[in-house]
C-alpha cells in the first residue's frame, strides 16, 4: 500500500501527456472547476454512438487531479454515461471508506492515500464531472 499522496506511480500519472491535447472538432466537451483550489478541467470525447472512443483533457491544476485525467483517459474507451457514473461513484465511496475491498479498476487504487485528505477527494473526481457532463450535453 502506497502510503505518500504524491507516490511515484502518482507522479507518473500526472507526467503523462499522451492525452492531453485539444481535438477540432469534439463529438462531447465540457470543463469542470473545484472552486476550493482552483483546477479547472476540459474534457474532450470522440463518440462511437453513446460510447466513449477516445478522452482528451486540458488541466490547469494539481498533481492528483493532473494524475486522474490521465488514469479516466487510459480507462474511459467503451464507457457511456451509465457505466461513467457507476464508476465514479464507486471511486467516491473508495476514497471515503477505509474498506480496501471496494469494488474499482485495480488503476484507481492509486488513489489510496487521498482517502486521508478529504479536501482532496474533489480533485480526484473533478475529471469525472466534467466527463459526466460532456455525455449529458446533447452535443455541441
Amino acid at each position: 500500500m502506497k502510503t505518500s499522496l504524491y507516490h511515484e506511480r502518482i507522479l507518473d500519472l500526472a507526467d503523462n501527456a499522451e492525452y492531453v491535447r485539444t481535438i477540432e472538432r469534439p463529438d462531447r466537451e465540457a470543463s469542470g472547476t473545484n472552486v476550493l483550489c482552483g483546477d479547472r478541467v476540459s474534457i474532450q470525447l470522440e463518440m462511437d454512438r453513446d460510447e466513449i472512443r477516445r478522452l482528451y483533457y486540458q488541466v490547469r491544476g494539481c498533481l492528483l487531479c493532473r494524475a486522474s485525467c490521465t488514469e479516466l483517459a487510459r480507462i474511459a474507451a467503451g464507457l457511456d454515461r451509465t457505466r461513467l457514473k457507476v464508476l465514479r461513484d464507486a471511486l467516491e465511496r473508495f476514497l471515503r471508506s477505509s474498506d480496501n475491498g471496494s469494488k474499482i479498476p485495480p488503476g484507481l487504487h492509486v488513489f489510496e492515500p487521498v482517502r486521508a485528505h478529504r479536501s482532496r477527494h474533489r480533485c480526484v473526481l473533478l475529471p469525472y464531472d466534467a466527463a459526466l457532463r460532456a455525455l449529458s450535453d446533447p452535443g455541441i
